[in-house]
């Protein structure tokens, strides 16, 4: 049987690009959905209201505040990382 080494707490480097890297992702989701709702939005108010392009749109909202909402978590927990480890731990010089 081999003995299983105990798990590291990753660095503070590491765990400021984890968050970092949420807070990007979300932000790019945001702005992604956000483009592509309002694009089926347009299209269901000036091309004759189908009922695919109100399905889609209403998706891609449903994408966007998801979005959102996880770029407001991962802000938060960015912001608990810095209370706890100061404003500069992590970054890179």
């Amino acid at each position: 049987m081999t003995e299983s080494l105990p798990e590291r707490e990753p660095s503070l480097i590491q765990q400021r690009m984890t968050f970092e890297r949420a807070r990007n992702y979300s932000i790019v989701m945001t702005v992604v959905f956000g483009a592509n709702a309002a694009w089926w939005l347009s299209r269901g108010l000036f091309d004759g209201g189908d009922v695919i392009f109100w399905v889609l749109a209403g998706l891609f909202a449903i994408v966007v505040v998801m979005s959102a909402y996880s770029l407001v978590s991962a802000r938060r927990k960015l912001r608990a990382f810095e209370a706890e480890h100061g404003p500069d731990a992590g970054k890179r010089s």
